[in-house]
């Protein structure tokens, strides 16, 4: 989905399909920083599946699979 981030193209709409596997293990509170590690899994045309983990200070707090798919905007 990044791969189109340095172009000068008109960026594609992103839709969320389906959040599965989703487990929260420790509250985020307001002024944590979180960190996003992205992991792709598979792409299928469109679709993408990634899985996901959150982190703040080095521990793990948000771990899911993600399901998205890409459409060209019309704007």
């Amino acid at each position: 989905m990044c791969e189109r981030a340095f172009t000068r193209q008109k960026p594609p709409l992103v839709y969320f399909m389906s959040i599965d596997k989703a487990k929260f293990r420790k509250p985020v509170t307001p002024g944590d920083r979180v960190e996003f590690h992205m992991t792709k899994t598979n792409r299928r045309r469109t679709m993408w599946w990634y899985q996901g983990r959150a982190f703040v200070e080095g521990v793990l707090v948000c771990e899911a699979e993600i399901a998205a798919m890409l459409a060209e905007s019309d704007k």
